[in-house]
């Protein structure tokens, strides 16, 4: 198969100041190109963008959990200690939080973005090779407050 990966994800909202706020100030993406009243592109590194944020009318329906469409857009973190800091970041900011999961081959923290579509911030465990394992879908709660790399 050519295709290599994913390339973006775009998000439809409502309000593009919130998602500036929300996308460049609370999870540090840089903003790469704005549109007045169409659209923001962010990006974490050095590729053109991650996500992109395109406005829809004030008065369109917000995501809910029943619908056809997008569950969450899951970003991958560099290590345990990057979830757990971006869980308390989040946790300040009052944003949201899902829920966090121990998968078994990946740690993670689900939250909100102003409008509702849901993300998920997550890193790998690099003792557990997801190739070996029987189950990669495993989905324990866990306490980010106290939780150790280990």
């Amino acid at each position: 198969m050519p295709i290599e990966r994913v390339g973006h994800v775009v998000l439809k909202m409502r309000d593009l100041n919130a998602a500036k706020r929300f996308y460049g100030d609370i999870l540090g993406m840089k903003i790469t190109d704005e549109r007045e009243g169409f659209g923001v592109f962010f990006r974490f590194q050095d590729y053109h963008h991650d996500i992109a944020v395109f406005q829809v009318a004030e008065d369109a329906a917000a995501p809910h959990k029943n619908q056809v469409g997008l569950a969450h857009v899951a970003l991958i973190a560099d290590s345990f200690d990057t979830v757990k800091a971006m869980y308390q970041r989040l946790k300040e900011h009052d944003v949201p939080i899902v829920r966090t999961v121990d998968h078994g081959i990946t740690r993670s923290v689900y939250f909100k973005d102003p409008e509702g579509n849901e993300l998920e911030i997550y890193c790998e465990v690099p003792e557990v090779k997801w190739q070996e394992v029987d189950t990669i879908i495993k989905a324990d709660p866990i306490d980010l407050e106290t939780a150790s790399a280990d």
